[in-house]
């Protein structure tokens, strides 16, 4: 993981040939590396104050930490346990919630001893709130996300589907 830092790419909407990139973070606020950010995605195509991100606790070159950005503060909070390795961190709103990061951040975690477990860190404070340890291993680079309850039909009848091809 290279050493990153964090804009914001202002897109023009007048026509203007160029956008605008423009520093949100010091790197040293967030470690310098940085990779499968998210936001809460009620903010999609909105403007967005907090992202989620993996980082890289140096001198390590992959990523091993999860990053909280504020970009109207410019601050980070980090989570970071020796030995863990993270999957991209996925936010939750909390059903009701009023503020942009009232809700949880949840990442699969590789652990050093070959377990893995979910994490689930408080998305405003950044607190750890709890740990579901899996009865097996995760491999390192895990994707994953978030299916509210309302779409899981869908997401049974593409299981189906690509059962049918063959794909599963």
């Amino acid at each position: 993981m290279h050493d990153n830092r964090v804009g914001r790419f202002i897109v023009p909407f007048d026509g203007s040939p160029n956008g605008k990139l423009v520093a949100a973070l010091n790197p040293d606020e967030h470690g310098r590396g940085m990779d499968m950010c998210s936001i809460n995605p009620a903010f999609l195509g909105k403007k967005y104050r907090y992202a989620y991100a993996c980082g890289a606790e140096r001198p390590c070159n992959f990523p091993n930490t999860l990053t909280k950005l504020d970009l109207f503060a410019g601050k980070a909070k980090n989570w970071y346990d020796e030995g863990a390795v993270p999957s991209e961190p996925f936010f939750v709103a909390r059903p009701g919630a009023t503020e942009e990061d009232d809700g949880v951040v949840i990442s699969m975690i590789s652990d050093k001893n070959g377990e893995g477990y979910a994490l689930i860190l408080d998305g405003s404070s950044f607190e750890e709130i709890a740990r579901a340890k899996f009865p097996y291993g995760l491999p390192y680079g895990l994707h994953g996300c978030w299916v509210p309850k309302k779409y899981k039909p869908f997401m049974h009848a593409r299981a189906i589907y690509a059962q049918f091809l063959g794909n599963s």
